[in-house]
């Protein structure tokens, strides 16, 4: 009676073993413990997949045994996972090379994304790379992003303060940009997605002024960025518009000094809901910076307005310039602003139109014009925030996210205690216990007999 009991308990703990197996191979789960989610897509990669409306099909042209292969096919199993509309298949190139030959495929390791009658061809991808190409292959934008120049402003041509890396950002994406000069033009050209003013350092001719609130007044998209040294009449202009107010001085934080060793950077963290910030829990760094004061909009001007990056209560507005240039500036209760202090805010407001389509006009105003530049744009969210602004500008509303954040390395720190028992406990302690009671063991036996 014994022996059966316990064959049917043997038996019974084989079948939950196996059914446990099978349920774990078939199932679509998994579990990323990891502290950067390494294993895991980002949200943004997640949710382009999601959004997908038409079929999308990754062709995989690997030979067997090729050297990423196994990676990317468990990268692209996530992928998957997100959207019936994404597949994947990989091909040999040696056994189909009619099928190379039509993609154009030169060697092991591309790959070819199809949309349609559209297609991207990547060379050994990764996640970045991938959910770019899904963005290109789904924007459907047809225009370009104008940068406007001839008042002194950032550049496309490189130099001390290149801005190469937004028109990356903007590229990855499929939107091309260009620079435009307003001088001569009767009207913002029609396919304009949007008109960035980056650090103007010399005043607007009144004729540019009014082709700018010209452009606004259809339905136009403007990314100003104030130089907080230069004081010119692009501010008025943007005071007039919004009924807002330039705040006199700059910010200093302390925290500035640790993060990029100077008190005049303007440092976010916590920041008011918006699309573009919404769920952002990164740093940002703006090396100097303009407060703004906002006001309550009236029923006729129709501009909503709202902050979009603020300080810490731990920054101030300076007033004095004077102590600031010889570095001896402190915060004066009578005379500086205590943080929380504004220094970006956005302004939408929705037009009548004749057309089925609601023109929306937006506007994002930064009191900073460092942070977008190539020596800048790589620390903390910077990047991040660049791009989702660039995005909610254009309208690409639902393509705003965070990207996953890079691997960083991990150092375990150890105190002079600490270290002398790693050492010695492993190495001599516990050897010289196996040996003893070792000793021991043999004496009781030879004693016992």
């Amino acid at each position: 009676m014994r022996r059966i009991q316990i064959f049917f308990t043997v038996l019974l703990g084989l079948v939950i073993l196996v059914g446990v197996n099978v349920l774990v191979q078939k199932a679509d789960w998994q579990v990323d413990l990891t502290k950067n989610k390494r294993y895991s897509l980002s949200n943004q990669s997640k949710k382009i997949v999601q959004d997908l409306k038409d079929k999308v099909t990754v062709l995989c042209f690997y030979r067997p045994g090729e050297s990423g292969k196994k990676h990317l096919e468990e990268l692209l199993k996530l992928y998957a996972r997100e959207s019936k509309n994404f597949s994947y298949e990989f091909i040999d190139p040696d056994r189909a090379p009619a099928l190379a030959k039509e993609y154009d495929i030169y060697q092991s390791g591309q790959v070819v994304v199809i949309k349609g009658k559209k297609k991207e061809k990547l060379l050994f991808p990764n996640e970045e790379k991938l959910t770019n190409a899904l963005i290109r292959l789904c924007n459907e934008e047809k225009g370009k992003v104008y940068i406007v120049k001839g008042h002194g402003e950032e550049s496309l041509n490189g130099g001390e303060r290149s801005i190469a890396k937004l028109d990356s950002i903007l590229a990855e994406e499929g939107v091309q940009v260009e620079e435009l000069s307003l001088l001569g033009l009767k009207e913002i050209p029609k396919d304009a997605l949007a008109v960035l003013i980056l650090g103007p350092k010399k005043d607007f001719l009144e004729v540019e002024l009014k082709l700018l609130q010209k452009y606004l007044s259809k339905g136009g998209r403007l990314f100003i960025a104030l130089a907080p040294e230069e004081k010119t009449n692009l501010t008025s202009f943007v005071t007039s518009q919004f009924k807002i107010k330039v705040l006199k001085g700059f910010i200093l934080d302390p925290v500035g000094k640790l993060v990029v060793g100077s008190f005049m950077a303007a440092l976010a963290q916590d920041y008011p809901y918006h699309a573009i910030t919404d769920n952002f829990n990164v740093l940002t760094v703006f090396p100097t910076a303009l407060g703004f004061e906002l006001k309550k909009q009236t029923s006729s001007n129709k501009w909503k307005v709202g902050p979009l990056l603020q300080t810490g209560q731990g920054a101030w507005l300076e007033t004095d310039i004077e102590s600031l240039k010889q570095g001896k500036a402190e915060f004066d209760p009578k005379e500086d602003m205590q943080g929380p202090i504004v220094f970006a805010f956005w302004a939408e407001r929705s037009l009548n139109s004749e057309s089925k389509t609601k023109l929306k006009s937006r506007v994002l105003v930064f009191g900073d014009d460092d942070f977008f530049t190539d020596k800048y744009i790589g620390i903390g969210g910077n990047k991040d925030l660049l791009r989702n602004a660039l995005r909610w500008i254009r309208e690409r509303d639902a393509f705003i996210s965070i990207s996953k954040p890079k691997i960083a390395n991990s150092f375990l720190f150890l105190k002079p205690g600490e270290k002398w028992i790693l050492t010695w406990v492993p190495l001599v302690i516990l050897p010289l216990v196996c040996l003893f009671m070792a000793i021991l063991v043999v004496v009781r036996r030879r004693w016992e007999k």
